[in-house]
C-alpha cells in the first residue's frame, strides 16, 4: 500500500519506485510503501461514537483503575478514586440525546455502511469534532454530516481533504453549520473561500496553522461571518487584512502569531471614524510585530471596537506592562476589555488623567495653553496624541507646577502607609510603599486591583500625628504629598 504521511520527512520517497510512479505525495519525502496487514484502515463514524460514548457494563465505566495513582516525594504510590465516571457514562450513553461528539484521532474513515444507524441513533448532535482522522474527501465528510440534521459546529482540522471539482455537490451536508474549524489542512486562501461556498450559514471560521502568506477580498463569500481566526499563519500585510472588510458582519478578528507590523485605516483622518469594519468589536493580535503607538491611535477610528489583545509585540517594550495598559486605554475611547481584563470606569478615568500629565510638557511646548483662546497645539502633536484635547476639555489643562518635578530616586520618594476599610474589619489591612507623587486617582485604581472591587472608591486618611482627625481626598488629580501624607499614616478606602 502507498502511504502519504502527514509529516513531510516521515517517508522515504515521492511515491515512485524504480522509475515508476505508483501514487502522488504532497512532499518529495512523505511517501512510503507499507504492507497492508500493518495498516489500520479505521472505523466508521457511528462505531467510533459507540466506542467513545456507548454504555459500558464495567463498574468503573472503562476507567483503568490501575493507572489512578499519584507519586509522593518518597516515590510511594497513593491510590486515587475516580468519582462519578459511571454516572457520566450512563448520561452520555443515551446517544439519542447526545449533543456533542468529540472523535479526534479516532481513525474515522467515513460513514461507511452505518449511515442509517448514525441518522436514527444520534439525531441531536450539534457539535462534531472529526479532527485528525482518516477522511480523504469533502464528499465523504458531507455523507457523515448529512446524517446529523441538527449539526451546527464542525471541526475538520488535521484531515487531508481533497478539494472537489464542484464544491456545491457536497453542500447538502453543511446547510446548518455555523462554525467551522479547518486548522492544518494545508489550504491557501482561495481554497478556503471555495470551501466556504459549501456552508451557506457560516458565522465562525478558524483556519489556523495553514501557512497562509496572503489573503484577498472574499467577495460575496462569508457574508454572514462574525468571527474569523487567522492565527498562526504567515500574514504580513495589513493592506490585505483591510480587504476582509468585505465581510459586512465581522465582529471578531484573531490574528495572533503572524508577522503584521502596522495597523492603519487610511480612509479617514484622526478624530473621525472609519467606514472599514463597521461592526468589528474585537482584535486579537498577540505576538506580531506592532512597534508604533500610532497603530493604537488608529484603533480609535473603529466604530464598534471594544476588545484588544496585543501581548508579545515590540510596543510592549516601550514601557512597563501597567503603563502600556494605561496608554492603550487612554488612546482608545470605547475600549471595554484590554489584555483579557475588563476596563472599569475608574481605571479609564485614571488612565486619561495620567496621560494628560505624562504628555503635558510636550503639549505646552507644541503650543498648548491653559487659556482656551490661546490653546493651539501643533498638528504634529495632535497626530501623536489625537485624544489629548478631549482630555483637556473634560479634566482641564494640566498645571505647569504639576508637570515640572525635580528628578528624584524612586526609593527616596516612597512612603509606607497602611490601607484599610474602616467599615468592615473582615477586609484585610495592607501595608504598601508608594511614591509620594502618586495621585489619588492612581491610588484608587491600585486599591481596586488589590481588593478586586469594581465599585467606586472613596479615600480619606488619618495622620499618625492627629489620629482624631480624618481628612478627605477632595481632588483626584493631586499627589499624595499634596495632602501632606507621611510614612506611618493610614489611608481609609471605602466602597459599597
Amino acid at each position: 500500500m502507498g502511504v502519504d504521511w502527514d509529516e513531510a520527512d516521515r517517508g522515504k520517497h515521492n511515491g515512485s519506485h524504480n522509475g515508476h510512479k505508483y501514487f502522488n505525495t504532497r512532499y518529495s519525502t512523505s511517501g512510503s510503501f507499507v504492507r497492508g496487514k500493518k495498516l489500520d484502515l479505521g472505523i466508521n463514524c457511528f462505531d467510533a461514537i459507540v466506542d467513545r460514548y456507548g454504555k459500558l457494563e464495567d463498574p468503573n465505566a472503562g476507567v483503568i483503575t490501575e493507572e489512578l495513582f499519584v507519586m509522593g516525594n518518597n516515590k510511594k504510590k497513593t491510590v486515587v478514586e475516580m468519582v462519578g465516571a459511571k454516572s457520566v457514562n450512563e448520561r452520555q450513553s443515551k446517544l439519542d440525546a447526545l449533543q456533542e461528539a468529540v472523535l479526534r484521532g479516532s481513525l474515522v474513515y467515513g460513514a461507511g455502511d452505518s449511515s442509517e444507524k448514525l441518522r436514527k441513533c444520534t439525531p441531536n448532535i450539534q457539535e462534531l469534532d472529526l479532527s485528525l482522522n482518516l477522511i480523504p474527501t469533502w464528499q465523504i465528510l458531507a455523507d457523515i454530516c448529512k446524517c446529523l440534521p441538527n449539526l451546527t459546529d464542525l471541526n475538520a482540522s488535521d484531515n487531508q481533504l481533497e478539494m472537489p471539482k464542484d464544491v456545491l455537490v457536497c453542500s447538502d451536508g453543511f446547510q446548518k453549520v455555523k462554525g467551522l474549524k479547518l486548522n492544518r489542512v494545508h489550504y491557501n486562501w482561495q481554497q478556503v473561500l471555495e470551501c466556504s461556498r459549501m456552508f451557506p450559514c457560516l458565522e465562525q471560521l478558524h483556519i489556523c496553522f495553514n501557512d497562509l502568506s496572503s489573503v484577498h477580498s472574499p467577495g460575496s463569500h462569508l457574508k454572514y461571518l462574525r468571527l474569523l481566526n487567522l492565527a498562526s499563519n504567515s500574514l504580513q500585510s495589513w493592506e490585505e487584512i483591510l480587504q476582509l472588510d468585505a465581510c459586512p458582519r465581522l465582529e471578531s478578528l484573531i490574528l495572533n502569531d503572524n508577522q503584521i507590523e502596522c495597523i492603519s485605516f487610511p480612509d479617514t483622518d484622526m478624530g473621525s471614524k472609519t467606514k472599514i469594519f463597521p461592526n468589528l468589536k474585537c482584535i486579537y493580535i498577540n505576538r506580531n510585530k506592532i512597534s508604533q503607538w500610532s497603530c493604537i491611535n488608529e484603533l480609535n477610528k473603529l466604530q464598534s471596537f471594544e476588545d484588544l489583545q496585543i501581548n508579545g509585540n515590540p510596543i510592549q517594550d516601550t514601557a512597563s506592562p501597567e503603563t502600556v495598559r494605561q496608554l492603550i486605554i487612554a488612546k482608545v475611547a470605547n475600549l471595554k476589555k484590554c489584555q483579557r481584563t475588563e476596563v472599569t470606569n475608574e481605571e479609564r478615568k485614571g488612565a486619561e488623567i495620567d496621560y494628560l500629565k505624562r504628555f503635558g510638557p510636550d503639549w505646552l511646548k507644541s503650543g498648548g495653553h491653559q487659556d482656551p483662546a490661546q490653546n493651539k497645539p501643533q498638528e504634529e502633536f495632535i497626530l501623536q496624541h489625537p485624544r489629548f484635547q478631549d482630555f483637556v476639555k473634560v479634566y482641564g489643562a494640566p498645571e505647569s507646577s504639576e508637570m515640572s518635578q525635580k528628578p528624584q530616586k524612586l526609593k527616596d520618594s516612597l512612603i509606607e502607609i497602611t490601607i484599610m476599610n474602616p467599615d468592615d474589619p473582615n477586609i484585610k489591612t495592607l501595608k504598601k510603599k508608594l511614591p509620594a507623587t502618586m495621585t489619588a486617582q492612581k491610588l484608587k485604581a491600585l486599591i481596586q486591583r488589590l481588593y478586586k472591587v469594581d465599585s467606586e472608591i472613596k479615600l480619606s486618611y488619618v495622620s499618625k500625628k492627629m489620629e482624631s482627625c480624618e481628612i478627605d481626598f477632595d481632588n483626584d488629580l493631586r499627589p499624595l504629598n499634596y495632602f501632606s501624607i507621611e510614612a506611618g499614616d493610614t489611608v481609609y478606602a471605602r466602597w459599597s
